[in-house]
């Protein structure tokens, strides 16, 4: 009887096999959030195909379009998407070609030229919304509105940790220091 009582204080050894599984299921919630967000990717990008564009495409044209009423510069746009300039420069360059955004001199600061979605861009956006959000609903169905809400949350919590963590380089590697086969970060646009 007594070998069933627990011990008042914790032994260091105890204490490591605490933190142990503490770190095993951290590894483990982020490794299913991944694999959500992958199977939740897939299925948006299946409706994008559809429209013949990309979520990268759909994310700038969003970004430029929310911000349309100042004029969204390059270096925004990339800090919104996390990108690099080059990469938010070749991006433009595509959409541009594809006539999806066009580069125009701001209003306010002549000296700075702004990105704006096209009349054609504007037409696909909105077709890009009405799938996303056919998408979207279907997928979130699962889960009831204050399940919704505390994802929200969570999910907004955890973007805000992961742009600290980023942006004070707080991570155990970065891609640049990692041997990995797979960038993480400022993937190529399209």
């Amino acid at each position: 009887m007594e070998q069933d009582r627990k011990p008042a204080t914790i032994s260091s050894a105890s204490e490591a096999d605490w933190r142990s599984l503490q770190h095993q299921e951290f590894v483990e919630q982020i490794d299913l959030l991944i694999r959500t967000a992958h199977m939740i990717r897939t299925a948006l990008n299946n409706s994008f195909a559809q429209l013949e564009i990309n979520e990268v495409r759909y994310a700038a044209l969003k970004v430029i379009d929310a911000i349309r009423e100042s004029g969204c510069s390059q270096s925004e746009l990339a800090r919104k998407l996390g990108q690099s300039e080059s990469n938010i420069c070749t991006l433009i360059e595509r959409m541009e070609s594809d006539r999806l955004v066009i580069r125009q001199q701001s209003q306010k600061d002549r000296r700075k030229r702004v990105l704006q979605v096209t009349a054609e861009g504007a037409q696909i956006l909105e077709r890009v919304k009405e799938y996303h959000g056919t998408v979207s609903q279907r997928l979130l169905a699962a889960l009831s509105q204050d399940q919704r809400r505390q994802l929200t949350g969570m999910l907004q919590t955890l973007l805000k940790a992961a742009q600290i963590q980023r942006t004070q380089r707080e991570t155990v590697r970065t891609v640049s220091d990692s041997p990995a086969p797979y960038a993480l970060r400022d993937v190529p646009a399209a």
